[in-house]
Formats: C-alpha cells, sequence, structure tokens
C-alpha cells in the first residue's frame, strides 16, 4: 500500500508528521500530487488554538500541483497538467448552481480527499490528495506554482472587491496592511480607486506606500474617520475594507463611512462577542454593511487570470519557503510577528 506523508495538527501547540494511505482517483476526480502548500490564517490559529476545529486536523487548503492521475469522467484536465485547488463547490446545490457556492450548502457531505480519522480543511498538508475535477483549476504550464498556490487568498479578495462595487474615482479605505490589505489594495488600484491605508506597524505603513496606497493613516496616532473626512470635503469613504479580526474597529469604520457608503465585512471574527451598532445612523445615511467569505469559482478564475498575466506581484506576500520535511520549521517562521506567507514545497 502506497503512503502519502502528511503534517497534521495532532492537538493545540504540537504537529506531527503522519503517514496516510494514499488515495486513489474516483470517478470524476484528479489525484494531485501536492507541489506548494501556502500556511493559511486558519491554518496558524487552529495550531495556537486560537480557532475552533476537530483535532486532529489536517490543514492547507491554498495549494497549487500536478494532475498525477485522472479518474473517469474527467474531461478538462490531463496528467501533468499544473492545477490549483479551490474551495470544496458540491457543484450540486442550488447555491453552487447559482453563483452562490461560497454558501455550498454540502461541504461536510462530501467524501474526504484523503482517508484521515480528523478534521479535514483542504488536505494540502499532505503529499497527495484526489479532488473533484470541478474543483480544480488548470494552470498555465508556465505558471510558477507557489505563486499559483496564493490564488484563494487573493480570489478571496477579489470576491470582496467585486462586493464592494467600486467606481473610478471612488475614495477606498483599507483597514489593516497584511496579505488580504496587500490584495485588496492592489485590487482596488485596478478598479480606479483612491486608497487609503489604516495601519499602526511602521514596516507595513512603508509596504502601502511602496504598493500604491495614496494615503496612509495611523489610527493609534490620529482618529480615522477625522482624517478621511478631511481628505474628502467632509463626505467620508465611499467603501471601507476591514481586514483585521478586531472588535475595536467595526463602529471607527462605520464613522469613516459617506452617505450611501459601504462597509466590507472581510475579516473573520475570532471573538464571537456582539458589536454595538447604532442602526439609527445606518438608516438616516443609507448606509451597507456587507459581509464577505470565500470565492466563488469565477473569483477563482480572475485571480488565476490576474496571477498568469503578472498583474500582481505574488513574490511581495511570500516571507520564506521551506521543504516539505521541514513543515515544523515552516510553522514556526508563518507564527513570527508581521508574517504573510509561507511556502512549504514538496
Amino acid at each position: 500500500m502506497e503512503k502519502s506523508k502528511a503534517l497534521v495538527v495532532k492537538e493545540k501547540n504540537v504537529l506531527e508528521f503522519v503517514d496516510l494511505e494514499k488515495p486513489e482517483a474516483r470517478d470524476y476526480e484528479v489525484l494531485v500530487k501536492v507541489k506548494a502548500c501556502s500556511l493559511c490564517t486558519l491554518d496558524r490559529r487552529v495550531y495556537l488554538g486560537t480557532r475552533s476545529r476537530q483535532f486532529p486536523f489536517l490543514g492547507g487548503h491554498e495549494v497549487s500541483g500536478i494532475a498525477e492521475k485522472c479518474g473517469y469522467g474527467v474531461v478538462d484536465i490531463k496528467e501533468g497538467d499544473k492545477v490549483i485547488l479551490t474551495s470544496a463547490y458540491c457543484n450540486q446545490c442550488e447555491l453552487d448552481r447559482t453563483g452562490r457556492g461560497t454558501q455550498c450548502m454540502n461541504k461536510a457531505k462530501e467524501p474526504q480527499r484523503i482517508k484521515f480519522d480528523g478534521f479535514i480543511q483542504g488536505g494540502g498538508l499532505s503529499e497527495y490528495i484526489s479532488v473533484p475535477a470541478w474543483q480544480l483549476i488548470r494552470m498555465d504550464e508556465k505558471a510558477d506554482l507557489d505563486h499559483a498556490a496564493l490564488t484563494e487568498p487573493l480570489a478571496c479578495c477579489v470576491h470582496s472587491i467585486s462586493k464592494a462595487r467600486i467606481k473610478f474615482g471612488d475614495t477606498v479605505v483599507i483597514i489593516g496592511m497584511g496579505i488580504m490589505g496587500y490584495f485588496h489594495l492592489k485590487l482596488a488600484l485596478m478598479q480606479g480607486a483612491r486608497v487609503i491605508v489604516s495601519e499602526m506597524d511602521e514596516t507595513r505603513k512603508q509596504k502601502a506606500l511602496e504598493s500604491g496606497a495614496h494615503v496612509v493613516i495611523d489610527p493609534g496616532k490620529q482618529d480615522l474617520a477625522e482624517e478621511v473626512r478631511k481628505l474628502t470635503n467632509g463626505l467620508g469613504a465611499d467603501v471601507v475594507v476591514n481586514t483585521i479580526p478586531s472588535l475595536s474597529v467595526w463602529n471607527s469604520a462605520i464613522d469613516t463611512l459617506a452617505p450611501y457608503g459601504r462597509l466590507i465585512a472581510y475579516s473573520s471574527q475570532d471573538s464571537k462577542e456582539p458589536v454595538g451598532v447604532d442602526f439609527g445612523k445606518v438608516h438616516s445615511r443609507e448606509i451597507e454593511f456587507i459581509g464577505t467569505l470565500n470565492p466563488t469559482i469565477e473569483d477563482n478564475e480572475r485571480a488565476v487570470r490576474l496571477i498568469t498575466y503578472g498583474m500582481i506581484d505574488m513574490e511581495e506576500v511570500i516571507d520564506a519557503r521551506f521543504p516539505f520535511e521541514q513543515g515544523k520549521e515552516a510553522f514556526e517562521a508563518a507564527l513570527k510577528p508581521g508574517a504573510y506567507r509561507v511556502i512549504i514545497n514538496y
């Protein structure tokens, strides 16, 4: 029996290499040999115990690889193709069939990508996984697989920016200049926006300016809403995108909005504590709250084009690369303050 080595979170703060049974490509599936896996914020939070998941946990959902074998019925991917993983769309429920696959109703019912007695989210921290063909996108043969592995987080931001409905000349405020702040900044600029970044870290403030931000505001030293109104004839921002999991920023973000403004609730929130909102203000200023989660398959396709055409510099968000055998060291690097993404290569 062939094996597939995997790096799993055995319990909080404990990583372990295990040997799993190498999966077979079932009908309409592709056996993927993983080549690059980016350590997402989710993987790190599960490891630290700040995000609740069943243990043992097999993560890795920012993944690229090579199609090693195609099962019966696979028509668009062939052996040897470079591919990236998308979300686990069932392609059968009403939401998936109507372009709303971010809320797929059947993710928990789908067959495991590899036999594993635990919780799988992505599964790319295993050398092999078997994936339904409709959950994969074929990449150009010249594609950089490290860059391709970052399709998913870029696609999340494509989804977010699409929902923001940015127009030429709009003022867009991005709260936080982590990897998602960087992608939002680049995409908002492509939409013709004037972009203001809210960030306290000195290194990231400089990165925002070097990446094209028109203005950077330090909310630790300045009142964000007040400064934005000064820059917009007293109106405020047309769009505010929050990319950080902090309760303290929400009311400031709301105050920063112009009439008819749109608040994009991008970041997941570790705390379940409710945030008090003055809905009289929501009513009188006609502002919108818009939630955004995972990308649709179309968002992934668009992200693939942006990466393939070299329209976004993906190297800017890769801090380090480690061979799979040094996966534990890769986690240590990913947990360092200020880290964007660490890539594990197979």
